[in-house]
């Protein structure tokens, strides 16, 4: 199982904005300057990140106005792939298809009424970060505007967009910079689109470029998603260590006779740390436990190396937005 991460190429993406706003932020450059390219940044430095600059800027909007900055580049193979599409429905299948070059939070949703397309993103990993949602928003919104014709980009706007989180600021400042009504605590981010735009011409499309470009992404998920021995290993233990407590870094390297480090560098490589592995190792084997109706919450608190329920509560909470209790009766509600 792979870890949850953000392809490190939307680092540039905070570069752009800081440069455009003529902002320093020394710290915040050389961390990004620490992650190599076309490499699988953990998720949760991505969150750290930008919370780490909205700490330091105080600024409303911040998420959508540094996704306002995306250039092809920040998006690598996926961006170009979209940009070479005949229409905008093609580039918005595309996108669900080959989302995961860019980040494996969640599966894109496509669903419609016939009138309205909803685009929309599961939470089956838990929910991002409000300042995540907004780069991602923002981004695409701005992408796709940048990619239709120039009379289309006229017409282009969505019907509404969803975010799973409260409004950090007054609505009408997301209304004036998305271009349509703004929705808050939504079950899903989504994003509500007219039907008729679908058929929108991309100004860049090129047929042959699509296809080389299609084998070129194929590899790339193919590579992303092909099972990895290592890991595998690392989890195992992990959930044979998880019934005498939390494993540590430390203990495991000892069961897999590894040093420190060499679990450290190899988990690095993946993209991974260790504290982030674990959670997403918990959190998976936590959702396979609230299938079993035999168990009840305190038995999965321990099984999970919780010496409490009420822990396991909050850290479910965290993970999936809801509790362990309201998570199981969505899944007997079916």
């Amino acid at each position: 199982m792979q870890g949850i991460y953000v392809a490190s190429d939307l680092t540039g993406l905070v570069l752009a904005y800081l440069d455009k706003n003529g902002v320093a932020a020394p710290d915040i450059r050389r961390r990004i300057a620490a992650w190599p390219q076309h490499t699988q940044m953990p998720m949760e430095d991505w969150w750290e990140l930008l919370e780490t600059l909205q700490a330091q800027l105080h600024e409303p909007g911040l998420g959508l106005k540094i996704g306002a900055c995306i250039q092809p580049e920040h998006t690598g193979v996926l961006a170009y792939l979209i940009m070479h599409c005949s229409s905008l429905g093609e580039a918005l299948l595309r996108f669900q298809r080959y989302q995961k070059l860019l980040h494996n939070m969640s599966e894109v949703l496509l669903d419609s009424d016939g009138q309205v397309l909803k685009m929309s993103w599961d939470a089956d990993l838990g929910i991002s970060t409000h300042l995540s949602n907004e780069v991602f928003m923002g981004g695409l919104t701005t992408f796709v505007r940048q990619i239709v014709s120039d009379d289309a980009a006229i017409r282009f706007g969505p019907k509404a967009i969803h975010f799973t989180h409260a409004a950090p600021f007054p609505e009408a400042m997301y209304q004036s910079v998305l271009g349509c009504p703004v929705y808050f605590s939504q079950p899903r981010v989504a994003i509500e689109l007219d039907m008729a735009l679908l058929a929108l011409p991309i100004n860049t499309r090129n047929p042959f470029l699509l296809e080389l470009l299609e084998k070129q992404a194929e590899a790339l998920l193919d590579r992303s998603e092909r099972p990895d021995a290592f890991l595998d290993s690392v989890q195992s233990v992990c959930v044979e260590m998880l019934n005498n407590g939390i494993p540590t870094l430390e203990a495991v390297a000892r069961r897999l006779n590894l040093s420190t480090r060499t679990l450290h560098r190899r988990l690095e490589e993946r993209g991974l740390n260790f504290n982030g592995m674990l959670r997403e190792t918990r959190f998976r084997l936590a959702k396979h436990y609230l299938e079993d109706p035999r168990l009840d919450l305190n038995q999965i608190a321990f099984l999970l190396g919780y010496s409490e329920q009420s822990a396991f509560t909050r850290a479910f909470r965290g993970w999936a937005g809801v509790s362990p209790m309201r998570y199981r009766r969505r899944l007997v509600a079916g």
